[in-house]
């Protein structure tokens, strides 16, 4: 109890503290996330292998190496964001435009050249390209006469 002529103790420090908190702890995250240097965090790499246009579309193929590291070729059309066709395997793939074929893919590590078997029997040779900026290959890219499908590596 307080003596006679003084005041009792006052709680009011304490709650100011608990009331300011979530305020100071709200501040720190906002001025965090502003100052954060976003600069030393991976970003996707792209690297056209190959462009043109058939049939009136305009396709390029490109050669990516993710924010993980994986690297994957995928065929564009229009200069669209999101790829019309690709993959990270080892799998050829095939995008036909009227009467003419791209056939693209990944190919293993050394080698110089890819033999792509077709749905109609042919199977065709590609020379494999490297990509840069440092995404791992190789790679193949090739327009192919004809409404084909690649099957397969052989």
């Amino acid at each position: 109890m307080a003596a006679a002529g003084t005041k009792p103790p006052s709680n009011a420090g304490c709650v100011l503290a608990l009331v300011a908190l979530p305020f100071v702890v709200l501040i720190g995250i906002v001025l965090g996330t502003l100052v954060r240097n976003d600069d030393d965090e991976p970003e996707e790499v792209h690297d056209t292998l190959e462009s043109g246009e058939l049939d009136g579309v305009s396709w390029r193929v490109d050669a990516v190496q993710d924010v993980d590291g994986q690297v994957c070729i995928f065929l564009y059309e229009d200069d669209a964001e999101d790829p019309l066709n690709g993959t990270c395997d080892p799998q050829p793939q095939d995008v036909t435009y009227g009467d003419q074929t791209v056939v693209f893919g990944r190919a293993e590590a050394d080698q110089v050249e890819v033999s792509v078997e077709l749905d109609n029997g042919e199977t065709v040779t590609i020379e494999t390209v490297t990509a840069g900026e440092g995404i791992g290959g190789p790679f193949y890219v090739k327009v192919i006469e004809g409404d084909v499908n690649a099957e397969s590596l052989v």
